[in-house]
């Protein structure tokens, strides 16, 4: 008689968890000046942020994205981002913004801890100059 054994593969549980913090960042631009008053700008930023729960507590931060100024003044950003916290563990956000306002975010993968990460977020101004601002956020970031 012969004996078979069944193994079974349980799917890992995924992970959520809220990071919370705040940030600053410079920002670089270049404007291209449209026939309408207004202007398209290309954005680059350098972010600091603070990340909790974290054992590290700081990250770096660096987005670049498209925005529209328009010839009252007003503007937004699309902008894609990414946030390393190691060497090994870092995420990705696609992110809408209003300037001195806030937005929202869309978390699109990452490496080591944040691999195949999802989530949405929350970014708010603290405060906004010409080139340098600060904010906070929150995102729930979910591993599978």
């Amino acid at each position: 008689m012969l004996v078979g054994s069944l193994l079974i593969a349980l799917p890992a549980s995924a992970e959520t968890i809220t990071y919370k913090g705040t940030g600053t960042f410079v920002a670089s631009s270049v404007t291209l000046p449209l026939a309408n008053g207004g202007a398209a700008m290309h954005l680059t930023n350098d972010i600091v942020a603070t990340i909790e729960p974290s054992s590290v507590g700081v990250m770096k931060g660096d987005c670049a994205g498209l925005g529209f100024l328009s010839a009252g003044g007003d503007y937004h950003v699309d902008a894609y981002c990414s946030f390393v916290e190691s060497a090994t563990d870092a995420f990705d956000v696609k992110a809408k913004l209003t300037p001195g306002k806030g937005g929202s975010v869309e978390v699109i993968g990452g490496r080591g801890k944040w691999a195949n990460a999802t989530g949405t977020g929350v970014v708010t101004a603290r405060s906004a100059g010409r080139r340098r601002g600060s904010y906070r956020y929150e995102f729930t970031i979910t591993t599978p």
